[in-house]
């Protein structure tokens, strides 16, 4: 299943790993997106996640930086943990604002337009 994480692009990242059995280097971008929520009294509650992209991904998302953004990714789940991956079958959205912007949310736990 495909979704989106949409946010702000703080940081791309090249990161190298290596295997530990091959001793074979391997490449790849990690992408910092912070998305910036409410809690229900309208107290502010970022989310900050990495998203991991190939390694010629790097140029796409580097003149992206700053912008807000819906990141189409896929979830993988294995022995280790979980990270979330860029799905290149679909484009990544730069967009002009946060389109899901909280400021305007009163904080009295009633989530009322300000």
């Amino acid at each position: 299943m495909t979704t989106h994480f949409i946010g702000k692009l703080l940081e791309v990242r090249p990161v190298e790993t290596e295997d530990k059995k091959t001793n074979k280097i391997h490449y790849s971008t990690e992408l910092t997106v912070l998305f910036e929520g409410a809690d229900e009294s309208g107290y502010l509650k970022p989310s900050i996640d990495a998203i991991f992209a190939d390694e010629e991904d790097y140029d796409t998302f580097k003149d992206k930086i700053g912008a807000f953004v819906a990141i189409p990714y896929n979830l993988s789940v294995n022995q280790w943990g979980q990270k979330w991956y860029f799905d290149k079958s679909m484009p990544v959205l730069e967009l002009k604002e946060n389109p899901l912007d909280y400021s305007k949310y009163k904080r009295d736990g009633k989530s009322k337009k300000a």
